[in-house]
């Protein structure tokens, strides 16, 4: 069997399972499966090697892959790694999925703050898409990242030292709740944090809901616990001028800075939309 037949056979299969952009996902798959180069378009790939041979290891290793698929495991799990902000993060069971709406946090931060030397936190780092990719674009800051999951801190590990900034980044595995961090020590805290309410379970999608981790996704007291504790992290650590930022709920944004006002602490609330127009971003200036 020819590449572009099996492309064609696997698109079949995965619209079959009501997988999302089946072909897509098939190409993607080929690629990694018949080792093409990751950093170029799997599209791009399967129509060059269209009339490409299919052998039989290859073709077992390839229907692993698309069976995996099939069941609704995401295609960033499979092949471990997901892109965010222009760079790949690898990614596992146990750390949330880069998503394209959180590059707002990262893109506010730079908007916000110089390049002059400064140091921040990641509370609920993750993958540490977000902390690594300001240190990436800031070549002079330093930063902490924090989570409570050793798997998921060891995630951030491995990401730091792949992108070569081990030099300026601390991985930390600590709850969010109580950080390691000391008072007006920081001109930025950033988090994106668990903040589903479990009565909003039956709102997330099955793919997330069975294959990503609920310790990052569901949060108590209406899903605002966690964003709480990054507030008053941020009242305690940020330096007067200092900047918190968070990502939440599209429902939650009036709630958050509800409270960010209650601290008495901040001012310059803002509630920012993302790429669909949703505010899920909240940022807010510690005072003088």
């Amino acid at each position: 069997m020819r590449l572009r037949q099996y492309i064609d056979e696997a698109t079949a299969q995965l619209t079959r399972a009501g997988v999302d952009s089946p072909r897509l996902c098939a190409e993607v798959l080929a690629r990694e499966a018949l080792g093409g180069d990751a950093a170029s378009s799997a599209r791009l790939f399967c129509i060059l090697a269209a009339d490409r041979q299919i052998e039989p290891d290859e073709r077992q290793r390839l229907d692993a892959l698309v069976a995996q698929r099939a069941t609704g495991q995401p295609l960033a799990q499979i092949i471990g790694r997901k892109e965010f902000y222009g760079r790949d993060f690898v990614v596992t069971r146990h750390t949330l999925i880069p998503r394209p709406e959180t590059e707002l946090l990262v893109d506010t931060a730079l908007e916000l703050l110089p390049e002059e030397p400064l140091r921040f936190a990641d509370l609920g780092a993750g993958t540490g898409c977000i902390g690594l990719t300001l240190l990436a674009e800031r070549p002079a800051w330093s930063g902490l990242l924090v989570d409570i999951c050793p798997q998921a801190i060891a995630v951030t590990a491995q990401n730091t030292r792949l992108l070569g900034l081990e030099g300026r980044a601390a991985a930390v595995r600590s709850d969010m709740c109580r950080p390691p961090l000391k008072a007006q020590s920081l001109r930025l805290l950033v988090s994106n944090p668990p903040y589903i309410a479990e009565a909003e379970r039956h709102m997330v999608m099955d793919e997330v809901l069975h294959n990503e981790p609920h310790s990052a996704l569901f949060s108590d007291n209406n899903g605002l616990s966690h964003l709480a504790a990054a507030i008053q992290a941020a009242a305690f650590a940020l330096q007067p001028g200092g900047w918190v930022l968070l990502e939440h709920g599209a429902e939650q944004a009036q709630a958050v800075a509800g409270l960010l006002r209650a601290t008495s602490i901040f001012k310059k609330i803002e509630n920012k939309r993302d790429i669909a127009q949703l505010y899920r971003c909240t940022l807010a200036q510690k005072g003088l």
